[in-house]
């Protein structure tokens, strides 16, 4: 595919088929996270590749927290779902930076350089014939599932969930670029 193509075709994808997705497109995948541009060359990014049993706990963790909070509007239902679909699932984590000097703004450059990392990832996958989607409910969980995973001293960004995609909707529309201009 060339690039135009893979940025025209690329959608979020929250059906996929049972396909397995193999060991070496995920690396393909995180080996793109890892070339993106970032502040200060900082490369803030984590990643944890989940087993088929952790990716299944953490479904369940955030369905049993939707049964706990039926009050609270949330896609975290659906999420669960999406995840359940998704052969793959990766956790994608940020440094825990501290200075003395830089403060709270310092931390800003790292989720720019984390949203292109994570954007290379989605690329990435439509190049490789695969479909992607941003998970951030996994958010609502955060310290439950970094306890589950033994992850300390990092913070949490989202779940990358990754599959053959069945897309039975048609793309959503998009803002014309006159729209976006100042």
């Amino acid at each position: 595919m060339d690039f135009d193509e893979v940025i025209n075709v690329r959608r979020t994808a929250r059906v996929f088929t049972g396909k397995k997705v193999s060991k070496e497109q995920i690396d393909k995948i995180i080996k793109s996270a890892s070339i993106a541009p970032s502040a200060r060359n900082r490369q803030p990014w984590k990643f944890y590749c989940l087993t088929d049993t952790q990716k299944e706990h953490i479904t369940g963790m955030l369905f049993d927290w939707d049964r706990e909070n039926p009050k609270e509007k949330t896609s975290v239902k659906g999420s669960a779902q999406q995840i359940e679909s998704a052969d793959k699932m990766i956790m994608v984590y940020k440094d825990s930076y501290k200075s003395k000097y830089k403060k709270l703004n310092y931390s800003k450059p790292d989720y720019l350089s984390l949203g292109c990392a994570i954007e290379n990832m989605s690329l990435q996958a439509v190049d490789l014939g695969l479909g992607s989607c941003i998970v951030c409910d996994t958010l609502y969980i955060e310290e439950k599932i970094n306890e589950y995973l033994n992850i300390k001293g990092y913070e949490q960004i989202c779940g990358f969930i990754i599959g053959y995609p069945i897309f039975d909707t048609p793309p959503r529309q998009k803002k014309d670029v006159k729209e976006l201009m100042l």
